[in-house]
């Protein structure tokens, strides 16, 4: 016997209370017997008389008005009806979270065909999306005004119960932190746990012990420290005359210095600003240089991490991006793997900055022998297997997604720059080849949501 099936919400007019009327088709089906049964919506719920429909369509599900307000259910289109351990759930709901940003009624900022992407990948899944704010939630009546896309009239605001799961798609490190966004994430994830996925944000010297204290990724994991003062720094400094010095708390290369200690003693160093341009300065000496760096320690302690000579592509540096996800079986994929190539002079790659992307293989045999790049490719899917594994191991959040950034050095051995918890999705992506792909990393998030719900909901 089937235990979900796609059905039509109408509303009726004949019938009061909290009732639902279903085709005699979908209670054979479902196995359903008429009379009181638990019908859910997200977080509401109510307790209802069912009853076979005595006529209408085959595929449509005729509801109180009652029962539409107090479930908030909208009208007029198709949802999933799901048989569980408790009794019935219309679904299931998808909650995409961010910072949400709005002129005129209408989503604004970089995120809106990231928004667009997902909602449609959702409706591929027979889910029901939204997109929120922490501002948007009613806690008492547990409601959300939640965003949706409905044809030629755009974004609409749709009260709307809160989630059956929730994407964390919030990108802003400051956002995040703030009290009542932090809050309101705790609450969430109290209220759905495991079904709260991909939540904050990464430490890095925390990645780094979890990934260096593994012997599965121990061995690509390059030398660095934390520190909170420059003394701390000064040794390390002195051991490694090129160096990273990265913010534990940033993301997209921001705040990034390369420091260079010259012969004569006298430091080189680069900083990356807000705007992605290249700040250049030199300082006399290693303690002068970390007498101008101090004022920067306020707002953070920063990893420190010896320069690795990685191999560069027609004078440019790149690194090697791999899109993790998991889908619809809660397994993890390589759903993207390209090299990022940075501008000439840029110490970051970042697309994000005017970086350039090509396949990985592509770049490699122009660089080596068939049987060398067998040999780094496959060392590829060796880390980029095990990262996850580790990071999960030590990790207490549900993760559906991972942006892992590897550097392949002179001698061809690969290294791990960064892992990222919340790797930026191009949007926005021409017809060709990497158009599946950018299409596929908006599904599968929504496949592991759908999984989430299967495996906890059932």
């Amino acid at each position: 016997m089937a235990s979900s099936k796609a059905i039509r919400i109408e509303p009726s007019s004949l019938a009061h209370g909290y009732v639902m009327a279903l085709p005699r088709g979908y209670l054979k089906d479902l196995s359903l017997a008429p009379g009181d049964h638990r019908l859910f919506f997200g977080a509401k719920q109510a307790l209802i008389k069912l009853r076979p429909s005595e006529k209408g369509a085959a595929d449509t599900a005729f509801l109180s008005g009652e029962l539409l307000r107090e479930l908030h259910l909208p009208t007029g289109i198709k949802l999933m009806l799901h048989k569980t351990g408790d009794g019935l759930r219309f679904g299931f709901l998808l909650g995409i979270l961010a910072n949400v940003k709005t002129a005129n009624g209408q989503l604004t900022g970089q995120q809106k065909q990231v928004f667009k992407n997902l909602l449609d990948a959702a409706a591929g899944e027979k889910m029901y999306g939204y997109v929120f704010s922490v501002a948007d939630i009613d806690w008492e009546e547990r409601t959300v005004t939640g965003y949706r896309l409905e044809g030629k009239a755009g974004w609409a605001k749709r009260r709307l119960p809160l989630p059956d799961a929730v994407y964390d798609q919030i990108i802003s490190r400051a956002y995040i932190n703030k009290s009542d966004v932090a809050e309101a994430r705790e609450k969430l994830k109290g209220l759905l746990g495991k079904r709260f996925f991909n939540p904050g944000y990464f430490d890095k010297w925390q990645v780094h012990q979890w990934l260096h204290g593994d012997r599965r990724t121990m061995e690509h994991v390059p030398d660095a420290v934390c520190f909170e003062s420059v003394e701390q720094a000064a040794p390390f400094l002195y051991q490694h005359p090129d160096v990273y010095l990265k913010p534990v708390h940033g993301s997209l290369g921001i705040g990034i210095i390369r420091a260079r200690r010259r012969p004569d003693g006298r430091v080189f160093y680069q900083i990356k600003k807000q705007d992605g341009s290249l700040r250049q300065e030199y300082a006399g000496s290693v303690s002068v240089f970390l007498k101008k760096f101090q004022k920067r320690l306020k707002n953070g302690p920063y990893l420190l991490q010896r320069t690795l000579r990685l191999k560069s592509w027609q004078g440019r540096p790149f690194d090697i991006r791999i899109l993790l996800q998991k889908d619809g079986a809660g397994v993890w994929n390589r759903t993207k793997m390209f090299c990022r190539i940075a501008q000439q002079g840029q110490i970051t790659s970042n697309l994000s900055t005017g970086g350039d992307a090509l396949a990985v293989k592509q770049l490699l045999q122009e660089m080596y022998d068939d049987k060398k790049v067998r040999r780094i490719m496959q060392q590829l899917r060796d880390i980029s297997d095990a990262v996850p594994q580790v990071i999960e191991q030590e990790n207490s959040g549900t993760i559906g997604e991972l942006g892992l950034d590897l550097g392949l050095d002179e001698s061809g051995n690969i290294w791990v720059i960064e892992v990222n918890a919340k790797p930026w999705k191009k949007p926005n992506v021409e017809e060709g080849e990497w158009r599946d792909l950018a299409l596929l990393a908006f599904v599968r998030p929504v496949q592991y949501a759908k999984y989430l719900c299967e495996t906890d909901l059932r």
